[in-house]
């Protein structure tokens, strides 16, 4: 699959969350089951999924029967981890931006003191990890 380097919609966003969350193949229905009230009405899905298809963010797996009608089954092409970390990368690769990463990983640090110690222990971790994989520092 190609790297993704357009961002999703807050609706196609909202979309791909539910398949990230349900982690299974769903037909258009169940994907209105777990919408947000009053987020899109059944019309508006179709084209959003036509969208997600288009874009190679999710796929046609099958179909299921659904009352007397067969009906698609979709699923996510992207996980969320390969979502985020393509956004990140598109930020750090362009040039005009003048990208801080001290502020971004300041930005990871909400104020929760719980939190900041587990994500600090994480990015400990991975730049250890890191070092010693590739043995480059």
């Amino acid at each position: 699959m190609n790297p993704h380097k357009n961002y999703l919609s807050p609706k196609e966003y909202e979309i791909m969350t539910i398949f990230w969350s349900i982690d299974k193949p769903l037909t258009v229905s169940e994907v209105l089951q777990h919408r947000k009230e009053g987020t899109w009405s059944a019309n508006s899905i179709h084209p959003l999924l036509n969208k997600l298809l288009e874009n190679g963010y999710i796929g046609v797996c099958g179909s299921q029967k659904v009352a007397k009608v067969n009906s698609r089954l979709y699923e996510a092409k992207i996980s969320l981890s390969d979502y985020v970390t393509n956004q990140v990368s598109e930020v750090f690769d362009n040039e005009t931006n003048k990208f801080n990463v001290s502020s971004f990983l300041s930005g990871l640090l909400g104020g929760d003191k719980e939190n900041d110690k587990e994500i600090i222990s994480e990015l400990e971790n991975w730049l250890n990890d890191y070092c010693k994989k590739d043995d480059r520092l």
